[in-house]
């Protein structure tokens, strides 16, 4: 990193040198380490040898951490940067200036869909150093990214915009700069793109000439508190999707830019709520949700459907995804949601029967031309729509797995699944293993292990060779906490430390032991508690008792 960092003593301005210091810290980013935070062990440890380097490029690195770490990066960095000004060592003379930004302006690009917001703001340093030509040191145009509403955007609607000639800036400028992310709707409103920009003025023109010309786009200047708060829940959500065992979510420069947009959002003033998303409304109660389903179903659009049971049932789960996944967006309708809600969401996480796995996709279907027009949504929006929802349909009976087509006895699932959590199958089976049968007089098959009476009965009857404990008592309490546990998915890293251990080959008791061994000794710490859960790679040779 320090050899990198001399590249730091020839850059010009300070533009360059925090773009280029953002993409070192951005090496780690959303990495995990088995033991330990992996910005206090890599991004800290940096700084430290930095420190104790004392060179005019490890100077030079020190104020830039200063700006772009995290704030006990930062503190370090800023201290150690101090020390060796006072010892004299060399540094760039645009170095005062890193992070000395104003903002200038911020707007939003909303496709008509409500699936995505590009957030365009603007800055500029104070105090000016003769300028150079553009681009900076990145653009849509040159990496082959594709902001909705910028230049060489592609929509859901399939229009492009044109590319952007570099623009010759003006001697003593202030290095004006766009910061770009991209807000993605569909993926509980995380940052999934982020670049940099240093063609400003031609920026915005071209998003603004794109959507005047464009009914699936529209393009508006928003108050920099309200960009400031936008970016903060988005960046979050990023954050927050890090631990969970799904594809890569961000974009593969997305870490290169979090450092630098971290900072240019703290630039930003505070004070405002977040703009909500398109079409969200107040949040729905049960009752509303019904009188929507009823609406719906009395509808010319639901009239050709040939079960209506089927479809009351499909309709709640449209309505229910819509309010509790989508920002209370039930009527809002896109080929990228349908297609989300049709092949990931119901395959992962609701049971449906027979008669509404035939009905899903027409109901489906119905719904687009119900919900659709509702919103304003353009023609074409809702032709594509359609058009994704029967493209979808073949392959929902492809992706939708009914787990009785296993083998599985259809009372045996909805006593495992009595809130009709798909995805909680298989973490349940294994808490409560023994649902069939008789154990002596006891009717195993009457018992419900979603109640705290049946619950106990099972688990008793599952540890029954252990009844000559001493601490049979306490012991059996502890297997009904992490059975809770195991059953409510709390915490997630719970079932996915089971899953590894099982997947060595360790045998179920024991697995469970260990866990009850780590939740005992972290008690009500929740963090902790997931954490050291994530730090589990294997058993040890003696198990817990």
């Amino acid at each position: 990193m320090l050899l990198a960092a001399r590249e730091l003593l020839a850059v010009r301005t300070p533009l360059d040198a925090e773009l280029m210091v953002s993409d070192m810290l951005g090496a780690w980013w959303g990495r995990r380490l088995r033991r330990g935070d992996v910005e206090e062990f890599l991004g800290e440890g940096l700084v430290d040898y930095a420190a104790k380097a004392g060179t005019p490029a490890a100077l030079t690195l020190l104020i830039a951490v200063a700006y772009l770490g995290t704030s006990r990066q930062a503190a370090k960095a800023e201290g150690a940067a101090l020390a060796l000004m006072e010892s004299d060592v060399a540094r760039p003379r645009w170095a005062e200036r890193v992070g000395a930004v104003k903002p200038r302006g911020c707007y939003v690009s909303r496709d008509a869909y409500g699936d995505q917001d590009t957030v365009v703001c603007t800055f500029a340093y104070r105090g000016g150093l003769p300028g150079r030509t553009g681009p900076a040191s990145s653009d849509p145009a040159s990496s082959g990214q594709d902001p909705a509403g910028v230049p060489g955007h592609r929509s859901a609607a399939g229009q492009t915009g044109l590319d952007v000639e570099p623009v010759r800036l003006p001697e003593q400028i202030e290095d004006p700069h766009a910061l770009v992310v991209i807000v993605d709707y569909n993926m509980r409103g995380m940052a999934r793109d982020a670049w940099v920009s240093s063609q400003v003025d031609a920026l915005l023109e071209k998003a603004g000439v794109e959507a005047d010309g464009n009914p699936m786009l529209r393009f508006e200047e928003i108050e920099p508190q309200q960009a400031r708060a936008l970016l903060e829940f988005a960046m979050k959500a990023t954050t927050a999707s890090l631990g969970r065992k799904s594809p890569k979510l961000v974009s593969d420069s997305y870490s290169a830019y979090h450092a630098f947009a971290r900072s240019r959002i703290k630039a930003l003033p505070p004070g405002r709520k977040r703009p909500a998303p398109l079409f969200s409304e107040a949040p729905y109660s049960r009752d509303r949700r019904a009188m929507l389903a009823a609406e719906f179903l009395a509808s010319d659009a639901a009239e050709h459907l040939s079960d209506p049971s089927a479809a009351s049932r499909c309709a709640d789960h449209i309505i229910d995804y819509g309010c509790d996944q989508d920002f209370n967006r039930p009527l809002r309708v896109s080929p990228t949601k349908c297609e989300t809600f049709l092949l990931d969401w119901l395959p992962r996480k609701v049971l449906l029967d027979a008669a509404e796995q035939e009905a899903m996709p027409h109901v489906l279907l119905s719904w687009v031309r119900f919900a659709a027009p509702k919103t304003g949504l353009p023609e074409e929006g809702i032709r594509a729509t359609l058009d994704a929802v029967w493209e979808a349909t073949g392959r929902f009976t492809e992706a939708y797995r009914d787990p009785t087509t296993f083998g599985l006895d259809r009372s045996l699932v909805e006593r495992l699944l009595p809130d009709g959590d798909l995805s909680a199958l298989a973490r349940r089976a294994f808490a409560f293993p023994f649902l069939e049968g008789k154990h002596g007089d006891i009717d195993l098959e009457a018992l419900h292990p979603a109640e705290d009476a049946d619950r106990r009965i099972l688990l008793e009857i599952d540890h029954a060779a252990e009844r000559d404990r001493p601490d049979f008592a306490e012991h059996l309490a502890w297997h009904e906490e992490i059975a809770k546990r195991l059953w409510d998915g709390d915490p997630e890293e719970l079932w996915e430390a089971a899953q590894r251990l099982l997947d060595l080959g360790h045998d179920r008791h024991d697995v469970l032991h260990v866990l009850m061994e780590i939740a005992e000794r972290i008690g009500d710490h929740p963090d902790e508690l997931a954490a050291a859960l994530d730090d589990i790679a294997d058993i040890p040779d003696e198990p817990p008792a």
